[in-house]
């Protein structure tokens, strides 16, 4: 079957890819995705049935996998694989319920944070809720005035994961591991070569050299601005997709949903990227 990609948005920002068979794909095909991802920022793969082998073997072909910090919510006997997940065993959650409910990139709090993640969903909520919005973070760039885009070239801001989940905070030994790092305000995609706001609500904490209140008046205005619907776009999930976003240059944010009444079990693979520059 050819692979057959389709833009979602007129500036080409997000794409679904149908026709994929990820459990045997051919260096052509493999091309093919990873030229759209390259292209659109996000991708959504339709129509999967994968096996957590067969989800971390084609997520290590964009490069090698990450590890999270939070080492109980991920998935045993394979560890490269993060659950979000609502689903509970022995009254306890066996993954994360409520990932990602800000606006965010993954692991900008590390040294080296994801180049992409790949989100697998194996059951979504049957009201169709449960939307994950992706912000375009060079289009929103891009659209600065060329005054305010050098001003913000010069910044470094700090990331830093501190930060409680509903139903659970992390350990003290595992906030000791995440001390925090300095990344630049705008990065530069080490393969497009595009320039790129770098944001995150939670995880970033002050811009470098401002004062306190001129930081968090900034980082506030750049959020709204990123957010603002020419540069959003929300995929609605289906059982099978695999959603693979860059986070060089998007942001995401997950929708909340009933989880009394549904549940929604995804499995989620990182691969490791560059240190930002």
């Amino acid at each position: 079957m050819t692979i057959d990609v389709r833009p979602k948005t007129d500036r080409g920002f997000f794409a679904e890819i149908y026709g994929a068979n990820l459990k045997d794909c051919s260096d052509a095909d493999f091309a093919i995705i990873k030229d759209a991802h390259l292209s659109h920022g996000v991708i959504a793969i339709r129509d999967q049935d994968l096996t957590p082998a067969q989800q971390i073997s084609f997520s290590k072909r964009f490069g090698p996998l990450s590890i999270h910090v939070l080492e109980e919510q991920l998935l045993a006997g394979h560890p490269e694989i993060l659950l979000v997940t609502n689903k509970k065993e022995n009254g306890r959650f066996l993954g994360i319920p409520d990932l990602g409910r800000k606006w965010h990139t993954d692991q900008s709090y590390e040294e080296r944070p994801a180049l992409g993640s790949l989100l697998y969903a194996l059951e979504v909520p049957e009201d169709g809720s449960g939307d994950t919005w992706f912000a375009d973070m060079t289009a929103a760039y891009e659209a600065l005035p060329a005054e305010e885009r050098r001003r913000l070239d010069e910044f470094e801001a700090e990331h830093r994961y501190d930060h409680k989940h509903k139903n659970f905070e992390l350990s003290d030994n595992q906030i000791d591991r995440l001390p925090g790092v300095l990344h630049p305000l705008v990065r530069t995609h080490p393969e497009t070569g595009r320039k790129a706001l770098y944001l995150g609500v939670q995880l970033v904490k002050r811009i470098v050299g401002l004062a306190a209140d001129e930081s968090d008046r900034l980082l506030a205005d750049l959020h709204t601005h990123c957010t603002k619907p020419e540069f959003v776009y929300c995929h609605k999930w289906r059982k099978g997709d695999l959603v693979f976003w860059d986070n060089r240059c998007t942001m995401h944010a997950a929708q909340p949903y009933d989880d009394t009444r549904f549940t929604r079990h995804m499995h989620r693979t990182t691969v490791i990227g560059d240190q930002p520059c």
